[in-house]
């Protein structure tokens, strides 16, 4: 299933949320044109073993490990990890920022995303793997949309072998199937002890900063911002 967004409008316009999309969008530009894009990627991603034991890589490289937590998050593998990444925060991101406020929201993501990097980290403190990507941030998001929205319908589109079909479905069912996918792939490879040498997709950045926008959407939701559903 590939959201669209949601059927909730609000006066508020989302800038925190266009703002981390352009964010993202010049980084990646800069991995892209950078002399050697390698380089600049493992000047910047978060690698476990480097912040467990203080490793601090020579400039650009920040001068402490710890934040490269920050900076990873706004690193990406590839077209299609940008893209997908950026269309998650543009369908669910608007109606979390309307409901939080500017800069409640814009902590709240960050704060997400440091949780699912520190997730990775418990369950893989010795791995040399960078870890980049926005998607323990956005996990993020959905969890605080799925505690915040259940039942708001969210326009998707599902492939049908070479067709779209275009729906509208439940976020309590979009964001759970996303969210049951990520913990069965997360725990399936923990147990078969690949999480701290095999490349692939860093589940527990998912795991942690879902549980975590879960967990904290009620602290940083203010009342709800005027927001209603549109008849699109």
């Amino acid at each position: 299933m590939i959201p669209l967004g949601d059927d909730r409008r609000s006066a508020t316009v989302p800038i925190v949320v266009w703002l981390l999309i352009a964010l993202n969008v010049a980084a990646f530009w800069g991995e892209c044109t950078a002399a050697d894009p390698s380089a600049f990627i493992d000047a910047f991603a978060a690698v476990p073993y480097n912040i467990t034991n203080g490793i601090v890589l020579p400039p650009p490289s920040p001068p402490s490990p710890l934040l490269t937590i920050v900076t990873a998050m706004f690193l990406h593998g590839g077209i299609a990890h940008i893209g997908f990444n950026m269309l998650f925060l543009f369908a669910f991101g608007p109606t979390i920022e309307a409901s939080f406020g500017h800069l409640r929201f814009a902590s709240f993501y960050l704060l997400c995303g440091i949780a699912g990097e520190a997730a990775q980290i418990a369950v893989g403190p010795g791995s040399h793997l960078p870890a980049i990507g926005a998607s323990g941030a956005i996990a993020g998001v959905l969890g605080a949309y799925i505690v915040t929205y259940p039942t708001s319908n969210v326009r998707t589109i599902v492939p049908i072998g070479c067709f779209p079909l275009f729906l509208r479905l439940p976020a309590v069912l979009v964001i759970g199937v996303w969210a049951a996918l990520q913990f069965t792939n997360g725990f399936g490879q923990l147990s078969a002890q690949v999480a701290n040498d095999s490349p692939g997709v860093a589940y527990f950045v998912h795991i942690g900063g879902f549980c975590f926008g879960v967990l904290a959407a009620g602290l940083f939701r203010r009342r709800d911002a005027g927001m209603r559903a549109s008849p699109w």
